[in-house]
């Protein structure tokens, strides 16, 4: 297939990071901070500055020293605008990308890419006589909202229709029904589920979770008057646990760059290998990735992660087109003797870095 291979060669340098089909967090440099009684601009841009690097390198991540400290120290040295939202005193700061990259770079902490699980929210709202799922366009359904998009998680609502109630009832959420509500899940695209009870008594806001991802589950209680607050509390709860699964590289002791050899069937226009590419120029790669090979629809890339082989994977999997197929089967001839079939050690390493997927 040389068109396709000339295609894909002058083409790789050339194609820009778009929208792949994982979960992107949009806007992800840019953070919102609500007015504060008594709180002037450099305190604001403090409050933003933490957002912004617990969006990157978690809520646990050492702020007390080193690069870190000197951001929230000086938050205007990563800062590339701010805005003011109204005459409530809101800001908008939107930061440096590069520049906030060199920071955690010196830092050595594990960092979050845009590529994010998506969440999906199974919520039932009401108290011990009546329940009924939560209304995306009510109180709390935009409070969750706009806590989610503070914290950095990609967070997506059922449609409730006649097929999601169908298939779960209101009690499947109150019990946390793991197998029920994993079943339904089924038809959204995300990686993680929660469960939510919401219950307003007096003039206070309850909230009780439980949250599934990959093979973790984590549960939690949160209560306040402030909807926001509660719900922020939530969705920072949900955002560490991201951040735990899925950031990669820094810490001391942590996997070296490691080079990996992706092969991927399935390959058969160009449309199809400039969205693979995408994939993965958005999965948090060291480099680019480089391009080995190209025959028939399979093509062969080389990508530089600073991860163990289990995090690669669930990062590729978080594009859905990406489905992982077997290593192929080596044919050889029975009559050579093992010295002559065996694979040579630079073969045999190269074998057991390879990661085997099928694009769809």
């Amino acid at each position: 297939m040389p068109l396709l291979r000339n295609a894909c060669i002058g083409l790789f340098s050339l194609c820009l990071p778009l929208l792949s089909q994982a979960a992107v967090v949009e806007s992800l440099y840019q953070v919102d901070v609500p007015p504060r009684a008594e709180a002037d601009q450099a305190a604001q841009l403090q409050v933003a500055a933490q957002v912004m690097l617990e969006r990157l390198a978690g809520a646990n991540a050492k702020v007390d020293s080193g690069p870190l400290a000197d951001i929230l120290a000086q938050p205007g040295q990563v800062t590339r605008q701010i805005g003011s939202l109204g005459e409530d005193g809101a800001l908008r700061v939107e930061f440096d990308p590069l520049l906030l990259r060199d920071a955690l770079g010196k830092a050595k902490v594990p960092v979050l890419g845009r590529n994010r699980p998506g969440i999906l929210v199974w919520a039932v709202e009401g108290d011990a006589y009546s329940q009924d799922f939560l209304a995306a366009s009510g109180e709390m359904g935009q409070a969750l909202k706009t806590a989610a998009r503070y914290r950095g998680v990609v967070l997506t609502q059922p449609l409730a229709d006649l097929q999601d109630r169908a298939g779960v009832s209101e009690q499947d959420v109150l019990d946390a029904d793991q197998a029920v509500l994993a079943e339904a899940s089924q038809r959204y695209a995300s990686e993680g589920v929660l469960a939510l009870t919401v219950a307003r008594e007096d003039d206070s806001w309850a909230l009780s979770w439980t949250f599934w991802l990959n093979d973790r589950k984590l549960t939690g209680k949160a209560e306040s008057p402030d909807p926001l607050a509660v719900a922020d509390e939530l969705m920072r709860a949900v955002a560490a646990e991201v951040h735990q699964q899925y950031a990669v590289g820094g810490l001391a002791g942590a996997a070296p760059v490691a080079g990996w050899v992706l092969e991927v069937s399935g390959i058969n226009s160009i449309d199809a290998f400039a969205d693979l590419q995408r994939t993965l120029q958005q999965l948090g790669m060291e480099t680019l990735p480089s391009l080995l090979s190209v025959q028939d629809d399979q093509v062969r890339f080389r990508v530089d992660f600073a991860g163990d082989r289990a995090q690669l994977e669930r990062m590729l999997m978080l594009d859905q087109r990406l489905v992982e197929v077997d290593a192929p089967e080596v044919e050889t001839a029975p009559t050579e003797s093992l010295a002559e079939t065996a694979p040579s050690s630079a073969e045999a390493a190269e074998q057991g870095d390879t990661l085997y997927y099928r694009w769809r």
